[in-house]
């Protein structure tokens, strides 16, 4: 017999459809045709309502067409080209682009799972999408921009929300977002749903990219291989996590180094910018005014002029919101001028007039010294709530002396509002690429390494321990799921059929060699009983009824719960195979006594009682010879012990009770019913019923109650076969 996979690699309809299978993947030209198309549909749909003023996108009506008609790669695909392609007109756009390709998720895992679909299931459908655009993409507007979105449709629902309820502005803007979403999923949903419909079938069927080239391994058949492994983590599953905990450390790692670079440059540029503002002040201020101007302040000529002209370089400037011109003394800053502005910028809080004195903070005392010796001086950071960087600039003499300082001071809270909005673009930015990373992983991890592995491991652990007469059923099985990932998993899949269909094959012929070997075995043992029962003139198919009845009691022993640990099916079988053999011990018993007409005399009976022991010993010569576990183990115990009584007067050794082998019980019972209800040399046979009136009576003294018990429950069985050897 050839092996089967073998077979099927010689088949050249199967390396056609192999061949025809492995470009089944993304790469393939009709699929990478679908994603082109539908993302120039979502730009053409989302172009034209902006040229038009409606208040919708539609950049999501080819993403829906993709994920139904393509999957979840596809779908995802096309989210992503949409808002890249949208990036080059609009630069926050790729930053929405998670929000898309969790829509392409929604909508291929909705049309793949949910076959049979309502109206309330597209209504559902639509508000998760709405939820997805509308909702988290009103959060995303809100943190970047800080104020709601300036479409006329939020802006106008907006109004109507506020005025109606009396919301504050986020929640207004968040409200208008869903409302607005909702409208726009619901044309794009339809306008998706009419292009799908009008796609031939025969088209629909080719674009259709599951992953999966081989059989599909259910969802419940695959929690049959986990379900028994306690703590069972799927090598699936670990893919994913290695896969997304890998990206997740590594676009950390580059966030934070970034943030770091980030702040650092940030800082670098705004102090250059104060320098650069303290600069262009310092070269306005005539050094040798400087004490005319703190003495006398507006009383001096030109003073009001400067005060405008400091004012213009502080408004000029990217990040200063302080400046002013101090000259430091012994007890502090002399103002020399200071035009106003603070924290909240322009001129939210008036200049000191000047010749104030402004006392030393504790952040500047460590420089007063070099300050008062006109020393240049390293950038100080203001340790105050909102957080300053200062620059002190030296207005020098012509003689090189430094006769005051141009005092700049810009915001820190600024690099920290830049900083968490580069933080929080990046992690939006990341947030639509590990979704890209997830999809591929699960889908990867589901088709190419969990189905096939749990398809191979359900149907070889069937082989393994199921009934031996489904072996080549569930060969069958496993040959069917025809694995094609294309690595060594395909491989693996190849060598473990053939190595299956080997072990089946060589199975087989143990099986048939097993059968030979045991029908030869049955043959024996019965050629053996019957050269007994020859010599006894009128037992009458004995072996063949006591057998028979001992097979019934075992069966109502084990349907009544009765001695279930012991009752096994090799136990059952062992019995009843080797029933024939209790009276083996009657070929040492001489013929003169074993066919007496009358009644034995006692030393007759003497002798008689012996073909127990006699049998016994047969039987365990037998057992010497042959290595280990066997079936006359229960010949030997049926043979010694069949005469033993439960009240323990019985005979060769006197046991009682359950000290007496169950299989010799159940033998006792057959044995003496088939001799009441047969003829004997030495009597006629009883009627029926006074032979089950026997049988009663015993229990508890002679037989085992229980084996009584179901031998009475048994009787149209017993009756049957008495009938059909009495008509034999």
């Amino acid at each position: 017999m050839e092996g089967p996979v073998l077979k099927r690699k010689s088949d050249l309809k199967y390396r056609l459809h192999r061949r025809i299978g492995m470009q089944n993947n993304i790469l393939r030209p009709d699929v990478l045709l679908l994603i082109l198309l539908t993302t120039a549909l979502n730009l053409i749909l989302s172009s034209l309502m902006g040229k038009t003023g409606l208040p919708f996108y539609l950049d999501t009506a080819g993403t829906v067409i993709s994920a139904v008609l393509g999957g979840i790669i596809p779908g995802i695909t096309t989210a992503l080209l949409t808002n890249f392609f949208n990036f080059m007109n609009d630069g926050e756009a790729i930053f929405y682009s998670s929000l898309n390709m969790l829509i392409a998720v929604a909508a291929s895992g909705f049309f793949e799972y949910k076959k049979k679909r309502k109206i309330h299931d597209y209504m559902i459908f639509v508000l998760l999408t709405a939820v997805i655009g509308g909702f988290a993409g009103g959060l995303i507007t809100w943190f970047l921009y800080r104020e709601p979105s300036d479409s006329p449709m939020i802006v106008n629902i907006m109004n109507w929300y506020s005025a109606a309820f009396g919301m504050g502005e986020f929640g207004c803007h968040m409200v208008a977002s869903f409302i607005a979403d909702v409208m726009d999923k619901t044309i794009s949903f339809l306008l998706a749903m009419i292009i799908i419909r009008a796609i031939p079938l025969k088209i629909k069927k080719r674009l259709w990219l599951p992953g999966w080239f081989h059989k599909k391994i259910s969802l419940e058949e695959q929690k049959t291989v986990t379900g028994s492994i306690k703590g069972y983590l799927s090598i699936g599953l670990r893919t994913i996590l290695v896969i997304v905990l890998s990206t997740c450390l590594v676009a950390a790692a580059v966030i934070w180094f970034g943030v770091i670079s980030y702040e650092g440059k940030a800082n670098e540029i705004i102090i250059e910018d104060a320098a650069q503002a303290g600069s262009l002040a310092a070269s306005f201020i005539d050094p040798d005014m400087t004490d005319d101007y703190a003495r006398y302040g507006t009383a001096v000529s030109g003073y009001e002029d400067m005060l405008d002209t400091l004012e213009i370089i502080r408004d000029s400037s990217m990040s200063v919101t302080r400046l002013y011109v101090y000259k430091p003394e012994d007890n502090g800053f002399r103002v020399v001028f200071d035009p106003g502005g603070g924290p909240d910028g322009g001129n939210a809080a008036e200049g000191a007039p000047a010749g104030t004195l402004v006392a030393y903070e504790d952040y500047i005392l460590p420089y007063k010294d070099s300050l008062q010796n006109g020393d240049e001086i390293p950038p100080v950071t203001a340790d105050t709530g909102s957080g300053y960087i200062i620059v002190f600039t030296p207005v020098r003499d012509d003689s090189g002396h430094t006769v005051c300082y141009v005092v700049t001071c810009s915001e820190t809270l600024l690099v920290e509002s830049f900083t968490s909005g580069f933080v929080g673009r990046a992690a939006l930015l990341f947030a639509g690429f590990l979704i890209l990373v997830l999809v591929i992983a699960v889908w990867i991890a589901r088709y190419r390494i969990v189905m096939p592995v749990a398809g191979m491991t359900r149907y070889a652990e069937e082989i393994a321990y199921m009934d031996d007469s489904i072996y080549e059923q569930k060969l069958k099985k496993m040959e069917s799921l025809d694995v094609r990932t294309g690595d060594e998993l395909e491989l693996l899949y190849n060598a473990l059929c053939k190595m299956t269909g080997d072990t089946v094959r060589q199975m087989n012929d143990l099986k048939r060699q097993s059968d030979e070997i045991s029908k030869m075995q049955n043959g024996l043992i019965v050629l053996m009983a019957d050269m007994v029962e020859s010599r006894d003139s009128d037992t009458g198919a004995h072996i063949q009824k006591t057998a028979a009845y001992v097979r019934i009691i075992l069966n109502g022993l084990k349907r009544n719960g009765y001695y279930i640990e012991k009752l096994t099916p090799k136990y059952m079988s062992d019995v009843e195979m080797s029933a024939p053999l209790h009276d083996i011990g009657k070929i040492n018993i001489p013929d003169a006594v074993l066919n007496k007409p009358g009644k034995l005399t006692d030393e007759e009976f003497a002798i008689m009682k012996s073909h127990t022991t006699a049998g016994r010993d047969i039987i365990a010569k037998a057992i010497s010879t042959v290595e280990g576990d066997t079936y006359l183990k229960e010949a030997l115990n049926m043979a010694a012990y069949h005469h033993e009584r439960w009240d323990g007067r019985g005979y060769p050794e006197g046991l009682h009770g359950e000290v007496i082998p169950l299989s010799a019980r159940v033998m006792s019972v057959a044995d003496v019913f088939d001799a009441l209800v047969s003829p004997r040399i030495y009597k006629p046979p009883f009627p029926l019923e006074k032979a089950l009136d026997i049988i009663r009576e015993g229990a508890g003294a002679q037989f085992d109650p229980k084996c009584v018990e179901v031998f009475m429950e048994s009787l149209p069985e017993v009756i049957k076969i008495m009938n059909k050897y009495k008509e034999s």
